[in-house]
């Protein structure tokens, strides 16, 4: 090579490892203004095309190989779904491409569609407000101001883009944009029939920019851009609308039109340090973690139902439509405002109408008296019951578990949800160790915390259960459950009966919960959590019915658990609607005699 030619050749080093040769160019303008121009021409082109380079190279930030890919993959497809394990940095890796988007392109109007408020606000306020911004001091350069409020939640950019982020509703018809990403799809209320006619309109409009506007402009005839749309989720199930959709792009993808779609497990997380072995130890051997909620949340693959399945998710997931809880009161709750009228006090629930019937129903379970441990939890339902025509409508406002308990704890805790919740009627398991913690309910029970003593309860529907009570004058309020193959095939059924008649209502999932427990966002961590509580057991109770198999044996049904799955919850709930339905019985001879009367 001639020394000419050795000075026309520039080494460019990468990362001090990769080597690459390349002539300098020789068309260059004279010009630095040309050349700046020029150069401008081909930097943006390039990062267009590769908006993770435009991420590290100008935003200086780092990020992971499968960020890269995800970035570079948003960037170039018309419409593309990500189904991501929990903890895997997915409104992170949004809040970035949004960032990039805005700033490579002017005027770029980008909507991120969250389930709940309190999420669209916290991508903005925390992801972008502080996190990126923290990070990249050139992103701070490029914004003109953020918004975070009550009815706007904006990102505004200094070159006109903007990045808003919402939730989906009815309110929010009428807005445009170019980018739209729909945070946790799955959970949108309403399915197909929401994202065709609130979401996908958003993008009925297309970026233009200045150089097209000028009628003499060479430009004028310069393709429009196509607008893109972006579906992040966790797995769910594979029934579900939400499956359909990740389908939608999986076959449309395999026949080579720019639709993607990919499932990322936790197996990443762990791969770049996100999640720790011991941490992914303590999800797997967790006693509340199940085989398809592991497999849905971790392992990125949507659940199918077999035909071992006896109830299936759409015989529950249209339940969940309740979004108030009923919160028992804490030891100090109950001290404050013990001396007031049970009316004034802040747990009171206040009945809805006349005839309303409230039920405690409890499975049992204890803990083993020779090793100390226990494999199941007992449960508690709380069920408010409503007379519509010749029905109860029970509506499930509260369930808790109680792990590695005695009979004497259980027979107090069961006590306390009694009264506070002003029952009338308790539902117990008496199968095994339920009889010693309906022996206890029979007693007068100290409650040291409290200052209080309870009177002793005995059961209503059978003499050998009720003559185990010694008082005479003990309310008689406890339905007791003796399981046997006949019975619990009749509770299997009625509950499935429920289900498809919708005469049971649950709580909503614990992501829409917190837009309305009121003053959500500004409660400490704990109390958080504790409001959050009642939605959770909701899902557990759920995910755990949805597992659940069945067999026929000498013309029964036989609900049973597989692997480590449980149906402690289950026998709570179906224990806790057959009493219901039985009571409907007087329900419809009450109705029946009043019309007798009117003729």
């Amino acid at each position: 090579m001639t020394e000419k030619n050795n000075q026309e050749v520039e080494e460019i080093l990468s990362d001090e490892v990769i080597k690459s040769y390349h002539k300098k160019r020789d068309n260059l303008s004279a010009r630095k203004k040309d050349r700046f121009q020029e150069g401008m021409k081909i930097w943006t082109c390039f990062y267009r095309l590769n908006i993770h380079r435009f991420a590290m190279d100008y935003l200086q930030l780092n990020l992971y190989p499968f960020q890269m890919i995800i970035l570079y993959l948003m960037n170039i497809m018309y419409s593309s779904c990500f189904i991501c394990a929990r903890g895997l940095s997915k409104s992170y890796t949004t809040a970035v491409f949004a960032c990039c988007r805005a700033v490579l392109f002017p005027g770029q109007l980008i909507l991120i569609s969250c389930t709940t408020k309190e999420q669209s606000r916290n991508l903005v306020r925390e992801k972008i407000g502080k996190e990126l911004m923290k990070q990249s001091p050139m992103l701070r350069r490029e914004i003109a101001d953020i918004k975070v409020g009550t009815n706007e939640t904006c990102v505004y950019f200094r070159n006109g883009s903007t990045i808003q982020a919402i939730n989906a509703s009815e309110n929010t018809r009428g807005l445009r944009c170019h980018i739209l990403v729909i945070d946790e799809y799955r959970m949108i209320q309403g399915g197909f029939d929401t994202l065709n006619s609130i979401l996908k309109p958003f993008l009925n409009c297309v970026r233009i920019p200045k150089f097209k506007n000028n009628e003499n402009s060479k430009y004028k005839n310069y393709p429009s851009e196509e607008n893109k749309t972006i579906y992040l989720s966790s797995a769910w199930l594979g029934d579900h609308w939400s499956y359909d959709l990740y389908k939608e792009h999986r076959e449309k993808m395999l026949k080579g039109e720019d639709w993607f779609t990919c499932n990322l497990p936790y197996q990443l997380s762990a791969h770049h340090g996100l999640l720790t072995k011991k941490r992914i130890d303590d999800i797997v051997s967790s006693e509340n973690m199940s085989d398809m909620s592991f497999s849905m949340e971790f392992e990125a693959l949507f659940y199918k139902t077999n035909d071992h399945s006896f109830f299936k998710p759409s015989d529950i997931l249209p339940l969940r439509t309740l979004e108030s809880a009923w919160y028992p009161p804490t030891t100090e709750e109950f001290i404050m405002s013990k001396n007031k009228d049970m009316s004034k006090r802040p747990y009171y629930l206040k009945p809805i109408v006349k005839d309303e019937m409230r039920v405690l129903s409890c499975d049992i379970a204890l803990m083993d008296s020779k090793n100390g441990k226990n494999n199941d939890n007992a449960i508690f339902t709380f069920f408010r019951c409503l007379p519509k025509n010749e029905n109860y409508i029970a509506e499930v406002l509260y369930q808790a578990s109680y792990e590695g308990a005695k009979a004497k704890e259980l027979a107090l805790y069961i006590k306390r949800l009694y009264y506070d919740s002003q029952c009338e009627y308790i539902v117990l398991d008496v199968q095994g160790n339920g009889l010693s913690v309906l022996d206890e309910l029979g007693e007068p029970t100290v409650d040291s915390e409290r200052g209080e003593t309870y009177p002793p309860l005995k059961a209503m529907n059978e003499d050998r259960y009720a003559d185990r009570c010694g008082y005479a004058n003990a309310q008689k309020c406890i339905y007791c459950v003796a399981g046997n193959q006949k019975l619990n095939h009749e509770i299997a059924i009625q509950l499935k009966t429920s289900f498809q008649n919708k005469t049971i209502k649950l709580l909503k999932n614990q992501m829409e919960a917190e837009d309305f427990i009121e003053g959500f966002e500004i409660l400490p961590p704990q109390e958080q959590a504790n409001k959050l509580l009642p939605y959770i057991q909701t899902s557990l109770m759920q995910n755990e019915i949805i597992c659940l198999e069945y067999e026929i044996k000498q013309s029964y049904i036989k609900v049973y658990e597989t692997g480590k799955n449980r149906k402690d919850r289950y026998s709570s709930l179906s224990y806790g609607n057959y009493f219901i339905r039985q009571q409907e019985k007087k329900l419809k001879k009450k109705k029946k005699s009043k019309s007798i009367n009117l003729w």
